[in-house]
């Protein structure tokens, strides 16, 4: 148990450094990734300028996260078919596409989430 608590310094250093590797690889390859950290930043600046309360600001911000998010699991589900196989499988298809999905259910989030947010 004392080992395991002396390891987490380590261990937290290490999964930084992999999660930092992460985002590069995306920010690098991944366009649309790039695409959303550019937005991400576009985003704070509006807020910066908007009058809106502090919660709010925060809350729009922290709800757009989900997009990237979704990205880089999307961009893993991609890179890991594409590593089983390149040839078309409808499996592999369904994969990509759900992944997909799953950004795009995060773009509606966050348009509800402005609305919302606008309406109050």
């Amino acid at each position: 148990m004392l080992r395991t608590i002396k390891n987490i310094p380590i261990r937290a250093v290490k999964a930084t450094i992999y999660s930092l590797a992460g985002l590069k690889s995306a920010f690098t390859k991944e366009e649309a990734f790039k695409l959303e950290t550019l937005a991400f930043a576009a985003l704070f600046l509006i807020m910066l300028a908007v009058p809106w309360p502090f919660w709010k600001k925060a809350a729009l911000l922290a709800i757009y996260l989900i997009i990237p998010l979704c990205e880089l699991f999307n961009s893993a589900i991609e890179d890991i078919c594409d590593l089983i196989t390149r040839d078309f499988h409808e499996n592999i298809k369904s994969a990509k596409d759900k992944g997909s999905a799953a950004v795009l259910t995060a773009i509606v989030i966050n348009l509800l989430a402005l609305c919302a947010l606008i309406a109050i």
